[in-house]
């Protein structure tokens, strides 16, 4: 048992010392994601009266991200690829003001937007080795997303008697759903960290883009028939602020 255990460690250790890149290598990897919040604000107000006024505002999100890839090791050094992304969101806002008077009445809307769709980036990849196991990495990349979603909401009114019971309820200002297209572009140069524990796994860390230059254009088309048109576009450069960090696990065969 003890050669057993000691001839594995002898094999983890010689996988250890010699994980290195090589010319021909092809490497699949998968990134994923899911991020879920909840932003609350609520604020009560009193005059001394009778008088009573309170709000509330809630924002519930859930966004995800499901991107396979895969790199050809052209050199010890150098790698192309491409990673095909899934990437989707759901935002709902609620808004509620009441106000404790006679009659007691609450105003509520509601809103709902959601959005998927498929991202594709090819890129290249050039690796500075640090150590037998361990690389960093220069990545450049152009990006091209097609998501689509949709918005709906409504408002709501609700009066109460002077014991707290609903009189009535009006719906108001419904609308929806809201369709939007969205087509995007994006360039990027951005730094990693390769660690490979053996010769056929690697975890990767990178970083947001420390150059990129994006731009987008959004279509909605509402349930009246009615369009409108949105572009943005934007440049940054060595913007530390807005940098995040990523992780992946990759397979060398």
């Amino acid at each position: 048992m003890k050669k057993f255990l000691f001839a594995a460690g002898l094999l983890i250790m010689s996988q250890q010392l010699f994980a290195q890149l090589e010319k021909g290598m092809i490497a699949v990897g998968l990134t994923s994601s899911i991020k879920a919040s909840k932003t609350e604000n609520e604020y009560n107000y009193t005059n001394g009266n009778p008088v009573h006024y309170y709000s509330n505002s809630t924002v519930k999100s859930t966004s995800f991200n499901v991107a396979p890839s895969a790199s050809y090791f052209l050199s010890s050094k150098f790698a192309v690829g491409a990673q095909v992304g899934y990437i989707g969101y759901v935002t709902k806002n609620e808004y509620t003001d009441k106000y404790n008077y006679t009659p007691t009445e609450m105003d509520y809307s509601y809103s709902k937007t959601t959005s998927a769709g498929i991202d594709v980036t090819p890129y290249v990849k050039y690796y500075f080795s640090l150590s037998d196991n361990v690389y960093f990495f220069l990545k450049g990349s152009v990006g091209f997303s097609n998501s689509r979603g949709e918005t709906s909401g409504y408002d709501e009114t609700t009066l109460y008697d002077g014991s707290g019971n609903v009189t009535s309820t009006v719906r108001s200002n419904e609308y929806g759903p809201n369709k939007t297209k969205t087509l995007s572009q994006n360039i990027g140069i951005s730094p990693g960290m390769l660690f490979m524990p053996s010769q056929k796994i690697g975890i990767e860390f990178s970083l947001g883009n420390v150059f990129g230059a994006t731009s987008s254009t959004s279509k909605t088309t509402d349930d009246n028939g009615n369009t409108s048109k949105y572009t943005t576009s934007n440049l940054e450069y060595f913007n530390f602020n807005t940098l995040s960090v990523g992780t992946g696990i990759y397979y060398f065969f």
